[in-house]
């Protein structure tokens, strides 16, 4: 039994599906950091989610499997999914909590398009400060 509600195989196809239309809309990447997304892609599932203060990172790249970007402190909880690939920071830095890390992951993905999806629609909200947020346009 999957420790996370679905099997790998239906996180790959949810993955596959998103990635589909990222390569139509040209995305080399999707960032997403809220819950119900990250829960959607990965199956992480805590309590940690109630601090609204800590940013947690997935980046679905156009090819390959899903990235997380988080605190280390969920890094334990991550690996009961079908994540492999989970990069940690000491949380909480506050003038830098996993904004470089998170970067320095989106600068390592391969350059198709040059551009990167974000929870920006409506009923959406990035689990960052918009300060934060804009120096990953830089």
């Amino acid at each position: 039994m999957p420790k996370r509600g679905f099997s790998a195989e239906e996180f790959e196809t949810r993955t596959s599906r998103a990635q589909e239309i990222m390569r139509r809309h040209e995305l080399d990447a999707l960032l997403v950091s809220s819950p119900p997304n990250v829960r959607y892609f990965t199956g992480f599932d805590s309590q940690f989610w109630e601090s609204p203060t800590r940013p947690w990172f997935v980046v679905v790249p156009l090819g390959g499997n899903p990235i997380a970007v988080i605190p280390e402190i969920g890094a334990p909880e991550m690996a009961l999914t079908w994540i492999k690939d989970i990069r940690t920071w000491p949380a909480p830095v506050p003038e830098d909590d996993g904004i470089s890390l998170l970067k320095s992951t989106l600068d390592s993905l391969p350059k198709r398009f040059g551009r990167i999806g974000a929870e920006l629609g409506r009923e959406m909200a990035i689990r960052m400060p918009v300060s934060d947020f804009l120096k990953l346009r830089d």
